[in-house]
């Protein structure tokens, strides 16, 4: 039997125009032609309504199919889709799903059930004998910015006070993480940048593309700007002469922390009560942050000892070599081959240690240094069939850096 809803039309259209955010200006009215509004869906027929809900606490496809009218066997050719259309493992609440239903007869008859895979991508099928499938994306919408800050305080906090978006601050620590170590940024410090980001209905899909930036440490400019060569699989960020930003170390090996002890050849030991060389980098950080290789290599050590507690040590190669300590968790093994930025483990309090923190500890050449050795290894530069081609590429971007109207917000 077909379900229908019966419901009278003049309360039909107060829904359509009030209910659903309808308004008359979306309607294109044509003599002798069809009107349609438009969604984020695309079109849908003047005699269409688009019901938009989300997957309540303790709701199931078969409680939503029930409470709206739709009928039990087009659920069951649903569920039947293949995974890579329609996985119902993937329907959690807060998902969104929307119900387009015809006017006919001073009826509702839903004819459409939509679901929204993720932000972008949606699944239409339709409520007829053939059980057609129809897959689609939202319009996305592509701003591009050009942002500066004085650094003052919290990076992160105040791009967020000041209408930047807040994880902004993330890509520019990932994008300067092999020049600058972000837990001594000060007052003073600077930075601008020239970036593009995607909305979709109006909301951010938190996805950056920076195009070039600068960032002011210690007195010191550090540009750089994304290039990617013809015939090349993937971009890099460079800086103005060529040189790629990627190092063969990262800075520091966890991404969210705080130095709370540097290396020094002279530190008083906070559990021991005596004097004594410090000869790693402590990163204090809330328990289970993840702890990054720093670099390319293969796992030497992977235990568990006294005064380590968990710890990892990586060779990197003849000449370097590096260790972590404090560790809640490893999750890598003895000879296990490693890459820049891969997981290791997780920061704890294991050990002799009074806090949650990482021991970032570094060898050159046998001899433990610190990690901020000015002689490391650099990158490779920049291959020179494309430096020509790349330096006029950034001309656009440094101009907007170098302009003085810039948006600016004190961080």
């Amino acid at each position: 039997m077909k379900t229908k809803l019966i419901i009278p039309i003049a309360f039909i259209f107060s829904i359509l125009f009030y209910s659903f955010g309808i308004k008359s200006s979306q309607v294109s009215k044509y003599n002798g032609y069809k009107a349609y509004y438009n969604t984020s869906y695309g079109r849908f027929s003047f005699d269409e309504i688009l019901v938009k809900r989300k997957i309540k606490h303790d709701e199931f496809l078969s409680n939503v199919f029930q409470n709206n009218g739709l009928r039990s066997e087009y659920l069951g050719k649903l569920m039947a889709l293949p995974d890579s259309l329609f996985n119902t493992r993937n329907v959690r609440v807060g998902n969104s799903y929307s119900i387009a239903y015809k006017v006919k007869n001073n009826s509702l008859l839903p004819h459409k059930f939509i679901y929204e895979k993720n932000k972008v991508e949606y699944i239409v099928a339709n409520l007829n004998r053939n059980f057609d499938i129809e897959l689609g994306q939202k319009e996305v919408e592509v701003v591009e910015r050009t942002v500066a800050g004085d650094i003052n305080s919290s990076l992160y906090v105040t791009m967020d006070e000041n209408n930047i978006n807040p994880l902004l601050a993330v890509s520019l620590a990932e994008m300067y993480a092999w020049t600058i170590d972000f837990y001594k940024i000060q007052k003073g410090d600077y930075f601008k940048v020239v970036y593009s980001e995607e909305f979709v209905d109006g909301k951010s899909l938190n996805e950056f593309k920076i195009k070039g930036a600068i960032f002011s440490h210690k007195g010191k400019e550090y540009e750089a700007y994304f290039y990617q060569g013809a015939d090349e699989d993937k971009g890099h960020f460079y800086d103005q002469n060529g040189d790629q930003m990627k190092q063969a170390f990262l800075k520091s090996p966890v991404k969210y922390s705080r130095i709370s002890s540097a290396y020094s050849p002279r530190r008083f030991h906070p559990v021991q009560k005596r004097w004594k060389a410090h000869l790693g980098t402590d990163y204090a950080a809330p328990t289970g942050t993840p702890i990054l290789a720093t670099a390319d290599g293969v796992v030497i050590a992977s235990e568990f000892k006294k005064y380590n507690g968990n710890y990892v040590k990586i060779k990197h190669n003849g000449q370097y070599m590096t260790q972590y300590l404090h560790m809640s968790k490893r999750v890598v093994k003895n000879g296990q081959r490693v890459s820049q930025g891969d997981v290791i483990g997780y920061v704890g309090s294991t050990g002799l240690a009074t806090g949650p923190h990482v021991c970032y500890r570094f060898w050159k050449d046998g001899k433990q240094v610190s990690p901020n050795d000015p002689a490391l290894p650099k990158s490779s530069p920049m291959q020179a069939k494309y430096l020509k081609d790349y330096l006029k590429s950034i001309i656009s971007v440094q101009n907007k850096l170098k302009n003085k109207n810039i948006e600016k917000h004190a961080v």
